[in-house]
C-alpha cells in the first residue's frame, strides 16, 4: 500500500467512524495542516513524518451530570481502534475538544495559535468549522507564542543535558521542537497557515536578519532531520538548537518585536 493510499484510507475510515458512531455529539470534525494543504497543492506530505491533523469538537454537556462522562467514554471507545492501529496510529494527530472548551485556552495543548490556523485554513469534514466563531486578540496570540517558545527551550535544555539517551533520536525530537519554535515566532508576526516543510523558508525571509544566519541554518537543518536527509553533525545540531531556542526566546520576549511585521 502506498503512503497516499494509507492517508486517504485513514481520512475515510476515521470520518466514517465518527459519522456512524458519534455524529449526535459532533459540532465539527475539522481537517487542517499538511494533509489539508496537500488536497489543494500536492507536495506538502513527508511520508513517515507528516500527520493527518484533525480537530474533533464534541458536545458532551447535559443537564444530567452523569451523561458527559458516559459520552466521553463512548467517544473514547469509538476512536480507540485508531490509536492502536499499526498503520493509522503513527499518522493520526487528533485534538479532541469539548465545545465548552472554546475559545481555546492559552494553557491547552491546542493553543489559540492552533485554533486560528484551523479556523482560517481548516475544512469541516463533518458539521461546521465552529472554530471560526471565535477570535483572539493579538496580545493573547503573542502570549501563546511566548509560552510555546519557552516550553520548547526548556525541553531542548532538558534534552541537551541527557544526551546519553542517544544523540540521533534526540536530534529528531529537537528537529520537531525547533520547527514548532520557529512556527510560533512566525505566528507572533501574524503568519499562521504554515506546515513544517514551509517553516524554514518563511523564518529565513521574515526573521533571518533578526535571528542571524547561524540560527536560520539550524531551522533548515531541523527540516532535513525530519525528512531523513540530515547533513549536520549531530553534536553540532544539538548545540545549535540550544543556541537558536535561546535566541528566539530572547527575540520574542522583546516587546518591540511582537505584533505583525
Amino acid at each position: 500500500m502506498s503512503w497516499h493510499e494509507e492517508y486517504n484510507n485513514l481520512l475515510n475510515d476515521f470520518t466514517s467512524a465518527v459519522e456512524d458512531e458519534l455524529l449526535q455529539y459532533v459540532r465539527g470534525l475539522i481537517l487542517y495542516g499538511s494533509y489539508r494543504k496537500e488536497q489543494e497543492e500536492p507536495g506538502w506530505i513527508i511520508p513517515g513524518t507528516s500527520d493527518i491533523d484533525f480537530v474533533l469538537v464534541v458536545d458532551v454537556d447535559d443537564i444530567n451530570e452523569d451523561k458527559p462522562a458516559r459520552r466521553l467514554t463512548k467517544i473514547g471507545e469509538a476512536l480507540s481502534v485508531f490509536f492502536v492501529h499499526p498503520v493509522y496510529a503513527p499518522i493520526l494527530d487528533l485534538r479532541l475538544l469539548e465545545f465548552t472548551d472554546l475559545p481555546a485556552s492559552i494553557g491547552m495543548g491546542f493553543s489559540p495559535i492552533h485554533a486560528v490556523a484551523a479556523a482560517q485554513y481548516g475544512e469541516a469534514i463533518l458539521g461546521k468549522n465552529v472554530l471560526e466563531n471565535f477570535t483572539y486578540s493579538e496580545k493573547l496570540l503573542n502570549r501563546s507564542a511566548k509560552i510555546i517558545v519557552n516550553q520548547g527551550y526548556e525541553n531542548i535544555k532538558r534534552g541537551y543535558l541527557h544526551r546519553e539517551l542517544g544523540e540521533e533520536q534526540i536530534c529528531i525530537e529537537f528537529a520537531d521542537i525547533i520547527l514548532d519554535i520557529a512556527h510560533a515566532a512566525l505566528a507572533a508576526s501574524g503568519i499562521f497557515n504554515l506546515v513544517r516543510p514551509e517553516v524554514p523558508e518563511k523564518f529565513d525571509l521574515l526573521l533571518g536578519d533578526k535571528i542571524g544566519s547561524d540560527g536560520v541554518d539550524i531551522v533548515y537543518e531541523a527540516k532535513k532531520w525530519r525528512m531523513g536527509s540530515q547533513k549536520m553533525n549531530s553534536s553540532d545540531f544539538l548545540r545549535g538548537s540550544l543556541k537558536l531556542s535561546q535566541a528566539v526566546l530572547k527575540y520574542i520576549r522583546n516587546p518591540f518585536n511582537t505584533g505583525k511585521t
